[in-house]
């Protein structure tokens, strides 16, 4: 503190040498000039008005009332001993001198108490331009920043830029602000500034002068910023709240949809399971064919129910946001068999063909899931194909990853919907005879599971005709993962994940 004010006191005391010699200089120029006058026989009341200029000129040229009257009075003086009877002296014999010299001295003074004046004037116009510059720019900067976090940072910097002073920032009794929690000054000699919101107070701001205090315009500066603080905040906190509002809207509407669609489409199978069992308890139907193409129809449509539950539950785990994946070693190959076999009139109505890598491939996998995207894949490309029509699963390996593709060679994907049938509730209308209307879940549910997995999923349409789905999971051959259970020291046998993985 004190070399600081040492510091302010020699450039205070070099800026007063610097005036008093700008005040020297133009007294003495003036002089001069009215010398030169004199002899060429002007008289000595325009002299006197070259003596005012150099006045005026003075307190243009520097800072302060003082300065002027310093040279006012060096005029007088002047004119005294040059221009006045007698000459070199300081007698005045002529009352009208003594006149003309009072009267100097009067313009003199006003006329420096005006330069004065108006240069500070024209300095606080200039520091009120720089000022609403600042503001303008504050202003527009907070309505460009977006988050709590960036509108604080943003507020902070300001401050320190225009105070040279470190700040915090208090929000809701916590204390926010660039340092760690050691690093952090205390309140002490700190000065606090309310950051004020539409309908309340937001929090405060804490600057840390140190005890040093603040300037006027510092603290009007402060003020501002807590001012356009306070208003980001406050269309921070309203935009969260509509962003709620709306999801929450949005949850409202999907639970609607998806109670719309489980009443309906749940009525449709449960209507024919209990029309079937009525027929064989009825005993309506006496030939065993006919009682097994019940049995057949009632077990398709309790299966098509068990996958449309296993849906709703798997959504409602992802929407969760919990960790609903449980990895464990499989085999590719068991995931493609399992998924075929409970699709239904995948082999019986349709011409399905599938192939596989020559090579074996394990992957770390929730089982479950990857064999719902399957049979959620598989069960729409029946629902999207007529009687007899071409199902293909083709599995690949290539670069660490396995390759899934399901196509058909159905009517395929209405250009522009290969990214909206990832949508929850998105059902396109399927031309199979044995279609059932779906809920629009399954599209959805693949894609959260293999993205769950570190993989991605895609559809497209195939250019001979028909719609084709491609996703892949990391996964390596199993000659591979015996060399590396070799190296690192087996796996478990019980299907816990190898010591490899961890490491």
């Amino acid at each position: 503190m004190e070399k600081i004010s040492g510091r302010i006191k020699k450039i205070m005391y070099r800026e007063r040498l610097i005036y008093l010699g700008r005040t020297a200089v133009i007294v003495l120029a003036a002089a001069l000039i009215g010398l030169y006058l004199n002899r060429a026989g002007v008289m000595k009341e325009n002299i006197l008005m070259v003596l005012l200029i150099g006045v005026i000129l003075t307190g243009a040229f520097t800072a302060g009332y003082e300065y002027g009257v310093i040279g006012a009075v060096a005029s007088v003086l002047i004119f005294n001993y040059f221009f006045t009877v007698p000459v070199h002296t300081f007698a005045i014999m002529n009352p009208d001198d003594v006149v003309l010299m009072i009267f100097f001295l009067i313009v003199s003074f006003i006329s420096s108490a005006m330069t004065a004046r108006f240069r500070r004037q024209v300095a606080i116009a200039e520091e009120n331009e720089r000022t609403a510059r600042r503001m303008s720019e504050l202003s527009e900067r907070f309505i460009n920043v977006t988050g709590t976090e960036q509108i604080i940072n943003l507020g902070l910097s300001y401050i320190r830029e225009s105070t040279g002073y470190d700040a915090a920032v208090r929000l809701d009794g916590r204390r926010t602000d660039e340092r760690s929690t050691d690093e952090r000054p205390d309140t002490a000699g700190a000065v606090m500034f309310p950051i004020g919101g539409i309908a309340r107070k937001t929090g405060e701001i804490i600057v840390f002068t140190k005890d040093r205090g603040l300037g006027a315009e510092q603290e009007i500066f402060i003020r501002a910023v807590a001012g356009q603080m306070g208003i980001a905040l406050d269309r921070e906190r309203i935009y969260e709240k509509q962003e709620k509002t709306k999801l929450q809207v949005e949850r409202e509407h999907l639970k609607s949809s998806m109670l719309r669609s489980i009443s309906h489409d749940f009525r449709t199978p449960l209507t024919g399971i209990i029309g079937d069992c009525d027929l064989i308890l009825q005993r309506h139907v006496t030939r065993p064919e006919e009682q097994d193409e019940l049995v057949r129809d009632i077990r398709e449509q309790s299966m098509w129910l068990t996958r449309t539950m296993e849906n709703i539950l798997s959504m409602t785990k992802i929407e969760s946001g919990a960790d609903f994946i449980s990895r464990r070693e499989e085999v590719v190959e068991d995931l493609v068999y399992e998924a075929e076999s409970h699709v239904s009139g995948l082999r019986e109505h349709r011409r399905f063909q599938d192939s596989m890598p020559e090579e074996v491939l394990i992957a770390d996998v929730d089982a479950r899931l990857i064999v719902q995207v399957l049979v959620n894949l598989l069960d729409n490309a029946v629902k999207h194909t007529k009687e007899n029509g071409l199902i293909r699963l083709n599995v690949s390996y290539q670069d660490g990853r396995a390759y899934f593709v399901v196509e058909d060679n159905g009517p395929g994907i209405e250009p522009g919907q290969e990214e909206m049938i990832f949508g929850e509730f998105v059902s396109l209308a399927g031309r199979g005879p044995d279609q059932k209307h779906g809920m629009g879940l399954g599209l959805a549910i693949c894609r959260e599971a293999v993205k769950a997995h570190g993989g991605e999923i895609r559809a497209e349409n195939r250019p001979e005709g028909g719609a084709r789905f491609v996703f892949w999971l990391n996964a390596q051959p199993a000659v591979q993962m015996e060399e590396m259970e070799e190296e690192y020291g087996g796996i478990y046998r019980d299907g816990r994940e190898a010591d490899y993985i961890d490491r």
